[in-house]
C-alpha cells in the first residue's frame, strides 16, 4: 500500500511584519523558512511499474486482444528490477506452469498467449545474459512495462520499440 503526502513549496523568508505595529523586520539572516501547499499530493510505493502508454496505443491498434494485454500486465506485477524478468518471487522466475497457476488456466492455453506476446514483440522467453543462473526465463520488453530506470545493456538488443503495423 502506497502512501500519501501533501506537498509544499519552501521558500527563504527575507522579511516577517510585526501584527501590532506594522514594522517589517530583515530575517534574511536568520534562515526562516515560509512552507506554502501546492495543492498538490504525492503517491509513494515500493511496488510499481512504468507503463508507456505510446507503446500501449501502439500494441492496441495492432490488434493485441484484451486476454494478452491482461496477460501482460498480470506478468509484469513482479519484475525484477533492472532486468525485468516475470518473477514468482525474489528467487524465481515465472514459468508457463506457474503463470497458468496464477491465473487459474490450462498451461496449453497459457502457452499460446504467450507465444502471441512473443510474435508481437511484447516478450521474450530466453536465457538473460546477465543472469544465466535462472535458465530460460520470461521478459518484458520494456519499452512497454518497465521496472526501474536502468535496464541491462542486453535488453536493448532484445527489445525493439512496438511500430504501428498498416
Amino acid at each position: 500500500m502506497g502512501t500519501i503526502k501533501q506537498r509544499y513549496k519552501d521558500i527563504r523568508a527575507k522579511e516577517i511584519v510585526d501584527h501590532e505595529t506594522g514594522e517589517i523586520i530583515d530575517v534574511s539572516y536568520a534562515g526562516l523558512i515560509e512552507r506554502k501547499s501546492t495543492n498538490e499530493i504525492t503517491f509513494n510505493s515500493k511496488e510499481y511499474f512504468y507503463l508507456d502508454t505510446d507503446q500501449l496505443f501502439i500494441l492496441l491498434a495492432n490488434g493485441i486482444t484484451q486476454v494478452e494485454l491482461a496477460l501482460l500486465v498480470t506478468i509484469s506485477n513482479n519484475l525484477m528490477i533492472g532486468s525485468n524478468i516475470c518473477m514468482i518471487n525474489d528467487d524465481k522466475p515465472h514459468t508457463a506452469d506457474s503463470i497458468a497457476k496464477m491465473i487459474g488456466t490450462s498451461r496449453q492455453s497459457v502457452k499460446l498467449k504467450l507465444k502471441s506476446l512473443q510474435k508481437i514483440g511484447a516478450i521474450y522467453h530466453g536465457i538473460m545474459k546477465e543472469n544465466k543462473r535462472l535458465g530460460k526465463v520470461y521478459i518484458v520488453n520494456p519499452h512497454i512495462i518497465r521496472k526501474g530506470h536502468k535496464m541491462k545493456q542486453s535488453l536493448g538488443t532484445t527489445f525493439d520499440e512496438i511500430k504501428r503495423q498498416y
